[in-house]
């Protein structure tokens, strides 16, 4: 990976590091980055079954 820096917003970093417990900044940016990806994942996952069960609904 190729390290990048850019605004990141200071008091939310700080924020993340409180609650998650990270001991570095990288840490921290990395477990929100990891978080974020996980929750979006999941519904879109969760949608996909809704209209899967919609179609089978429609279907018998």
């Amino acid at each position: 990976m190729t390290p990048t820096w850019d605004d990141i917003d200071a008091d939310a970093l700080r924020e993340t590091m409180r609650y998650s417990g990270a001991l570095s900044e990288v840490e921290a940016i990395n477990l929100a980055l990891r978080v974020y990806a996980a929750r979006h994942r999941s519904r879109t996952e969760a949608g996909r079954e809704r209209e899967r069960r919609t179609a089978q609904r429609r279907a018998s």
